[in-house]
């Protein structure tokens, strides 16, 4: 851990005023686990977004590393009084959606371990999507379980897409993606049934749009037609946003739906926002 404090460790965070009685003010903190990566979220108690930790490590270290995770668990003041952390949400690019007519748990996980490289010491856990009728299946270190279970034995334990499970019924044709360090995470509503959900990596925003244009032309989408909102998991990757708004001109970003002093951290707000309510 001392390597990675001293050498390759990036920190941002976000206030939404700087009394010194905003720690007092937070009722509820959701956390998301990243690989490399780690956010915490502090809400009040009529689920007003306070502020927000950031933190990450470089892409040329390990994906999971233990010390990591729990020296922000140990150190982050935000994330001190353990009771108030209602959610722990899972970040993880090996999954698996599965209908429920089809669901046998047993065979569900051995479909995991042929598509994505399952290592022995992963857990598989399973998220009923409930408006899709279906399983959602992921693997994640049984090292951070028992950190979570160790920590925040209050806390539900979700995926981190689960919000992007909820039916939007802005249109009938709806992609949602969050940009992370180095993946996205993605899923598309076609008439309103959910049609794809993807974890993909990418260097710049032509990637992403790459990506994007090659999804639309398997499903016969125009993208013009198609809602798509995109956001953040930190103030960093606003550039990024931005570049990929002049692919998407009508794609939306949280701006308009979040009240924020500093509109580098809308798109990480607006996702938080949607933890949040996932959440409860």
């Amino acid at each position: 851990m001392s390597d990675i404090i001293n050498n390759a460790l990036s920190q941002q965070e976000y206030n939404v005023h700087s009394s010194p009685g905003l720690f007092h003010e937070v009722d509820n903190v959701i956390c998301v686990l990243y690989q490399r990566g780690f956010i915490a979220a502090g809400f009040s108690d009529r689920g007003d977004l306070l502020m927000i930790r950031y933190s990450d490590y470089k892409k040329i270290l390990p994906t999971w590393i233990i010390d990591f995770y729990e020296h922000q668990f140990l150190n982050e003041e935000l994330l001190s009084a353990s009771d108030k952390v209602r959610a722990v949400y899972i970040a993880t690019d090996k999954n698996l959606v599965v209908p429920q007519t089809l669901f046998h748990e047993s065979e569900a996980i051995q479909w995991l371990s042929k598509i994505h490289y399952v290592e022995v010491n992963d857990t598989v856990s399973d998220y009923y999507i409930k408006d899709d009728n279906a399983h959602y299946l992921y693997a994640w270190p049984s090292g951070i379980q028992s950190l979570i279970s160790r920590y925040f034995p209050r806390a539900i334990t979700l995926p981190f897409v689960a919000y992007q499970f909820y039916k939007p019924y802005q249109s009938q044709c709806y992609l949602q993606c969050c940009i992370t360090m180095d993946q996205v995470y993605a899923t598309l509503y076609n008439n309103n049934q959910l049609s794809w959900h993807h974890v993909f990596n990418y260097e710049n925003a032509e990637d992403i749009a790459y990506h994007i244009h090659t999804l639309c032309k398997e499903y016969d989408i125009n993208p013009e037609n198609m809602g798509f909102h995109c956001t953040i998991n930190s103030r960093s990757l606003t550039f990024v946003l931005n570049q990929l708004q002049q692919f998407f001109p009508k794609m939306k970003d949280g701006s308009g739906n979040v009240s924020t002093n500093d509109k580098s951290w809308t798109g990480t707000i607006y996702m938080l926002q949607q933890l949040y309510a996932c959440a409860l």
